[in-house]
This record gives structure tokens, C-alpha cells and sequence, in this order.
């Protein structure tokens, strides 16, 4: 089992890369890219510059759908639905389903009856994490990648206070 970090404030920023850390908070992976717009794309590499692969966003909308490279081959296309308090996401070609919770943010993503993801929010000292544990090493840039469109609607873009001053009540 493989046990990976990603600070949450990174995974909501534009344009600017995101290290994913080990258990000991060791640098093993650089992703870089953004989302949102029609071709707008993650790419994964490793701490050295090599690249891994790529999710890239196909189509727009409310239930965007997204294509997933390993090397320069297609392995997969994800089709996000969301119901009431869940998410869930088909990952075609791999047989993969995700299923969300938006409230806790935690999510699994399962081939048949076998666990291959499981992410979870964790806060440790130095601020707030999502935590992976992917069940086999081969599955690791897969699973990065499903990890940062997972959380899109929850997470805030920006850590600023929001413009227009603050509510300030009046009391007779």
C-alpha cells in the first residue's frame, strides 16, 4: 500500500505546481497545470522533470468529463455525476468507480469488490492534507490525478477575505 499527501490550499490553485509528499513528507511527485476551461490539464511528473502522465478536461459544464494519459496512451475517461451528498465518477477502460462524499471528503474509488483508492481529508500540524492510500503501486499517477478533480466544488479558490468589507452588526 502506497501512502501519499497533497497539501488542500495547492490542489485549489491556478497554474501553480503541486507536490505530492510521501508519509515522511518527502517530495516524490511535481503536478503542474490547472482546470476549469476545455483543455485545461494536470500533469504529473516525477521530482527529477520526467513526465508521468495527464488528465486532461474534455468537455465543459456541471458534469465535466476528463481524459487520463499514462505515457502518451489513453487509459481512461472519467464522467463525473453527482447525486444528493455524493459524488460519484466512472473511470471507462479501467472499470473504476468513484464514490464521494462531499460533506466529509472522503472518497473511494473500487474495480469490482477491490479497494484501489481510498483519500481522505487529514490535518496535521503544518495545515490540511488529503490523504491517498492506493492499494497497488501501478495505479499511483492514475490515482494522483483522479485526486485533484475529486474536491472541486468544496474547495475555495482563494484564502483571501472576500472583497466588499465584513458584515458588521448594529444593535439598538
Amino acid at each position: 500500500m502506497v501512502q501519499l499527501y497533497i497539501k488542500e490550499q495547492l490542489m485549489a490553485s491556478r497554474g501553480v505546481p503541486i507536490i505530492v509528499c510521501n508519509a515522511t513528507k518527502q517530495p516524490q511527485y511535481l503536478v503542474t497545470g490547472r482546470r476549469g476551461l476545455r483543455q485545461d490539464s494536470f500533469t504529473l511528473y516525477t521530482v527529477a522533470g520526467q513526465y508521468i502522465a495527464e488528465i486532461r478536461q474534455t468537455t465543459l459544464g456541471i458534469f465535466p468529463r476528463f481524459d487520463i494519459f499514462v505515457g502518451k496512451q489513453k487509459v481512461g475517461a472519467v464522467k463525473k455525476m453527482y447525486g444528493v451528498w455524493h459524488q460519484f465518477q466512472f473511470v471507462s477502460d479501467l472499470n473504476w468507480i468513484v464514490m464521494g462524499d462531499l460533506i466529509n471528503h472522503h472518497y473511494k474509488v473500487y474495480h469490482r469488490t477491490e479497494t484501489i483508492l481510498t483519500m481522505d481529508k487529514a490535518i496535521l500540524s503544518d495545515g490540511d492534507y488529503y490523504q491517498l492510500q492506493i492499494t497497488h503501486e501501478s495505479d499511483v499517477p492514475v490515482c494522483i490525478l483522479l485526486s485533484l478533480i475529486f474536491d472541486h466544488w468544496v474547495v475555495r479558490r482563494d484564502k483571501k477575505p472576500q472583497k466588499g468589507g465584513s458584515f458588521k452588526a448594529a444593535y439598538n
